[in-house]
């Protein structure tokens, strides 16, 4: 794994609060007893790494304005199936646009989240490969949807 991937770690010295009888020992040293106060010796200390896992929450999370605009498609798509379904009208060709056009919607919001994400990441240190690959992909998806449902509008006038 590339250390680029990874962000920084962050080092915490460690603080002795000593009271009493504390016995340190020391591989190259006697055993060594300290009494009372905090008394300082050539006993090497290990700092300690702490990894924090960061997460992206943005404020504005377009992902979840995504979900959502695309839920309404498909029930708009099913409702003009269940309501059309009989009839000779072009209800369910509109269905099918407006559904297609949500995806479109959903997919250029998505990868608004992902130009976010990827933006934090390039802050944060972190590759943004991932991110913008998903934001390509949704690009590429979203503008077919968009062909789709601009067919199909056309087709219906």
């Amino acid at each position: 794994m590339d250390n680029r991937e990874k962000p920084e770690p962050i080092f915490i010295p460690a603080q002795q609060i000593i009271q009493g009888d504390v016995q340190f020992t020391n591989t190259e040293k006697e055993p060594q007893i300290i009494k009372g106060d905090v008394q300082h010796s050539n006993i090497e200390q290990q700092q300690q790494i702490i990894y924090v896992e960061l997460k992206y929450k943005p404020e504005q999370n377009y992902r979840h304005l995504s979900y959502v605009v695309i839920v309404l498609g498909v029930l708009i798509y099913f409702v003009s199936i269940f309501t059309f379904s009989g009839s000779n009208s072009y209800g369910v060709f509109l269905g099918n646009a407006a559904c297609c056009l949500s995806f479109s919607a959903g997919l250029f919001l998505d990868a608004a989240f992902y130009k976010g994400k990827s933006d934090w990441q390039t802050a944060t240190g972190q590759s943004n490969s991932g991110s913008k690959t998903g934001m390509v992909i949704d690009i590429i998806l979203g503008i077919i949807a968009l062909w789709i449902a601009i067919f199909g509008l056309v087709s219906f006038l």
